[in-house]
């Protein structure tokens, strides 16, 4: 399952590679065919990562809101893309690049009070800045087991197994 560096390496490049780009977007598999046909034509304005979600905003507060969970993958081509391979969820055409997901947990077409919900159940984000302070305020007053706690999205937005391992293990924390 991607961690929270994997989704922020995502914004950043596709945001660089399709923001700003009118995208043609369909569902090949068919699973998000309404969605996709919502935002097909418009400009994508902006990839933001937070935690583990991805959001994609589209002109006329249409969001594609993402979530690669454990089986969720992109894959790009240049443009234009060769048939769909295997079961594709969302494809994105720009003038140039095609980019293909496909196994993810979550991909449905939201509004910004519905992204706002999925942000406000979320801890802070280490790698977006997120506050330290509440993230062990969070940790400090729970009785929880540590490992367990830094899995937990509504404590850190972003930590998963391999860098709660790691954390553990620097720290010396079983």
């Amino acid at each position: 399952m991607p961690e929270g560096h994997k989704t922020h390496y995502l914004a950043r490049e596709h945001n660089r590679r399709y923001a700003g780009e009118r995208l043609e977007v369909s569902s090949p598999q068919g699973r998000f065919s309404e969605g996709a046909n919502a935002v097909s034509g418009h400009v994508l304005e902006s990839v933001r990562a937070s935690g583990k979600h991805l959001f994609y905003k589209f002109e006329g507060n249409r969001i594609v809101h993402i979530h690669l969970g454990r089986y969720g993958s992109y894959a790009e081509q240049t443009s234009p893309p060769k048939p769909p391979v295997g079961q594709v969820r969302l494809r994105m055409v720009s003038q140039t690049l095609t980019l293909d997901l496909r196994g993810p947990s979550q991909c449905r077409l939201i509004d910004r009070e519905t992204q706002q919900s999925v942000l406000d159940s979320l801890g802070p984000d280490p790698l977006d800045g997120g506050d330290k302070a509440e993230v062990w305020a969070a940790i400090s007053k729970s009785s929880k087991p540590i490992g367990g706690l830094l899995l937990e999205q509504a404590v850190v937005a972003g930590v998963g197994n391999i860098f709660r391992a790691e954390v553990l293990f620097e720290t010396g924390l079983d």
